[in-house]
């Protein structure tokens, strides 16, 4: 191999470097940038402090004043008119309506469904931090007392008492626990039970013989590990928040119904 690589001609060619174009140094912007963009404009702040629940009312003249004129596409408003698009309309609005209208610039389009899925958005929001019952404990009732002295102590001096104020939302159950004498004496404690971390709902009927009557209770099983209301028993199952009120039974298919709504969404 090497015999015959000795014996083959080499092409030499003589390369000459030429000098090329002298660009300088580059030049920076002297101006030092003070201030970021903001992150929402006027117009996004106008949409997102619309209240959802108002818009769904809005008429078809309500559409083109507060909405239509507002997002800078007024010449739109004999469409919007013409189509009888009113309030419950506007939130249901898709690209193929837009289309059917009339509404021919893509960016017109783009920008109007971003501005109509804030207004959806905001109404998700409203639907799942609403809340869909509250009450308080201890409810009142001899039954939902432990002792007739404590029955006496809540209706003489109800600021000796400690206070758990329920709240429950499309998203979970809120509870806050107030200690004696409006939390002069101890903390106030906020925790929140989120349907995700849900195991089951269990609730119990207890007929009182002392006064004939009945004592609704709600345990509520939660597996949260980051969460202090989620505490677990010996055999590993996590030990119930209890709900004792004459509301229980409404409470557990308010919670039901959200829980399983709940599921779907993260299925």
């Amino acid at each position: 191999m090497a015999s015959q690589y000795s014996k083959m001609d080499v092409k030499k060619e003589e390369y000459i470097a030429v000098s090329g174009a002298n660009y300088g140094q580059e030049k920076h912007a002297g101006g030092i940038i003070a201030s970021q963009p903001q992150a929402v404009s006027g117009v996004e702040n106008y949409i997102l402090d619309l209240d959802a629940a108002q818009v769904s009312g809005w008429s078809v003249q309500d559409v083109c004043n507060l909405f239509v004129e507002k997002v800078g596409c007024g010449y739109l408003n004999e469409l919007f008119i013409a189509n009888k698009i009113n309030g419950k309309c506007l939130m249901l609005l898709q690209e193929t309506h837009l289309k059917e209208m009339g509404v021919q610039a893509i960016g017109d389009r783009v920008y109007m469904l971003e501005m109509i899925s804030f207004l959806k958005k905001k109404r998700k929001e409203m639907q799942t931090t609403a809340a869909l019952w509250s009450g308080e404990t201890p409810a009142p009732g001899f039954q939902y007392s432990t002792s007739c002295a404590d029955c006496l102590t809540r209706y003489l001096c109800p600021c000796c008492k400690s206070r758990t104020y329920w709240k429950v939302t499309g998203q979970g159950v809120f509870y806050r626990k107030v200690p004696p004498c409006g939390g002069n004496f101890g903390t106030v404690s906020t925790e929140y039970m989120d349907y995700r971390f849900f195991k089951d709902l269990e609730l119990k009927e207890q007929h009182l013989c002392c006064c004939f009557c009945k004592r609704y209770q709600l345990e509520l099983y939660v597996d949260d590990k980051d969460s202090k209301a989620s505490e677990h028993a010996a055999a590993g199952f996590p030990v119930p928040q209890i709900l004792l009120h004459p509301e229980a039974p409404k409470v557990e298919k308010i919670v039901r119904n959200a829980w399983s709504e709940a599921r779907l969404v993260s299925e």
